[in-house]
């Protein structure tokens, strides 16, 4: 729906809803699509390099610069103006669904559509102090911004009937948004794995412990195992069979970057490049080389030796116990990791870890939230 008869600065409220099975209407909040008070949207208002392209068809239509159309740098208090401070911006909505996969069912391609499409609108919440560590203010608002979207997409989702699937490849999106913008937890036994990544031969970079930590952030948050196959090789979105709808990395890098600052989009990127690299199958077997590993933390141990493998670039299996105790003898990890988790710093290890006490940072799992299922929109 066009306003003031120039480009595409809103979106019509009665094309995202309707009623829920239970009869109730649901549509996105007036907020995010009605024009601000006293804003001349007229075609006269906005600057020729500002203006929105013309329109689309079909992603696939849209040219390999489609970043271009972005305005630069991004407002962190709302989007780019046209002329005046829009509700929508239709280049940000172009842009990230430009990174849709062409592999993608309908139903999930319609779903994160509809994800760039809110995303796009005005959903700057009033600018909360930035949580200690996090990247930047304009990042927190970002954030901020893919939580409020969450409520609306689902409210859009139940209004228009839609299948789970298209539910959930509308949600998933901006809460994978949201968790790589957040500020994720740091361990001592990031900085053991840092370490230890510096010390192979294969290794073409150097991390850090915060590094390490939002690399494997990224990893759980994105679900990338699930693209690869089982030879430890990438596979991408298209030939990935484990995948679920809405987890399309590329598309939420692309998502994030129509509002969080460009240094944020590129390191982004980067750290996605280097955890798409092929790497070995391990098994959790193998964590058998590891006897005083918490249960709570095998599925953490395991996502971690992934991305060890990809810093290194090691793709020799890890599928038993004596292939993966050998691997954590050459980076001297066995002692190390024992030392970390329990407060006895290493003695009493005969006994595995029943009965020994546990770091308070480790008595529970560090792995990624789930995303909810459902939720109720905001008042």
């Amino acid at each position: 729906a066009t306003c003031g008869g120039g480009g595409l600065p809103c979106l019509a409220p009665a094309l995202f809803g309707g009623a829920d099975p239970k009869g109730v209407a649901q549509f996105l909040s007036p907020a995010i699509v009605t024009p601000p008070e006293g804003a001349n949207l007229s075609p006269s208002s906005a600057s020729p390099s500002s203006a929105s392209p013309p329109p689309f068809l079909h992603h696939s239509e849209l040219p390999p610069s489609c970043e271009l159309l972005l305005p630069s740098p991004v407002d962190p208090a709302g989007l780019p103006p046209l002329g005046a401070p829009p509700p929508f911006s239709s280049a940000a909505m172009r842009a990230a669904a430009a990174k849709l996969p062409q592999a993608v069912p309908e139903e999930e391609a319609l779903g994160a559509a509809l994800a760039a499409a809110i995303y796009s609108c005005r959903l700057a919440p009033p600018a909360p102090p930035p949580p200690p560590g996090a990247r930047s203010a304009a990042d927190a608002l970002a954030a901020g911004a893919a939580d409020a979207a969450m409520c609306e997409v689902l409210a859009a989702c139940d209004g228009l009937s839609a299948s789970n699937e298209m539910r959930q490849s509308a949600h998933t999106p901006l809460w994978c948004v949201k968790a790589l913008l957040d500020t994720p937890p740091q361990l001592g036994m990031f900085e053991l794995l840092a370490t230890a990544a510096s010390r192979g031969d294969g290794g073409q970079r150097r991390v850090g412990g915060r590094e390490f930590g939002e690399l494997l952030h990224m990893w759980q948050s994105l679900k990338l195992a699930s693209l690869f196959a089982p030879d430890g090789a990438w596979c991408g979105v298209g030939g990935a069979a484990r995948r679920t709808p809405g987890y399309l990395p590329d598309f939420i890098l692309e998502l994030a970057g129509t509002r969080c600052e460009r240094p944020t989009l590129l390191r982004l990127r980067e750290q996605l490049q280097l955890l798409q690299r092929d790497g070995p199958p391990i098994s959790g077997e193998a964590l058998g080389a590891l006897p005083s590993l918490p249960p709570h933390l095998r599925g953490t141990m395991i996502a971690c030796l992934h991305v060890l493998c990809r810093i290194e670039g090691a793709i020799a299996p890890l599928s038993d116990k004596a292939s993966l105790r050998s691997f954590l003898e050459e980076h001297a990890l066995l002692d190390a990791l024992d030392a970390e988790w329990y407060v006895d710093a290493g003695e009493g290890k005969e006994k595995g870890c029943k009965g020994r006490e546990l770091r308070p940072q480790y008595e529970q799992a560090v792995n990624r939230p789930k995303p909810k299922k459902k939720g109720k929109k905001a008042e």
